[in-house]
């Protein structure tokens, strides 16, 4: 005897709109059906952009900070880009990339105190 939630019940994804009983086949054409998956969400699409505009704000007053800052963030982000269409090296790299972001946020942390 077996402790069954009725909210999980996963019955009704074999099931179409009408109550009928799907077939295999129809459960695996659904499933490969679903849209694909977004490299970045647009949470992350949006601070990628903001960040880019604060990076060229950065650059144009000479804060070599606020630009070693939002570079960091930048390449931390682009990450997923390497690592997506570099096929043999892409986890390599995506490493490489993290670990170049944290140490250009550490000069910048270093450069903001020195100042």
């Amino acid at each position: 005897m077996g402790f069954h939630y009725r909210w999980f019940d996963r019955d009704q994804e074999k099931m179409d709109e009408m109550g009928i009983p799907l077939t295999r086949a129809q459960i695996d054409e659904r499933e490969r059906a679903q849209e694909p998956q977004r490299l970045f969400s647009r949470g992350e699409q949006t601070g990628i952009v903001l960040t880019a505009l604060i990076f060229a704000y950065g650059w144009t007053q000479d804060d070599t900070a606020l630009a070693f800052f939002c570079l960091s963030f930048l390449i931390f982000e682009l990450r997923k880009i390497a690592a997506h269409f570099s096929a043999a090296y892409g986890k390599s790299i995506a490493n490489a990339m993290q670990g170049f972001s944290f140490a250009l946020l550490l000069g910048a942390f270093a450069m903001l105190f020195m100042n």
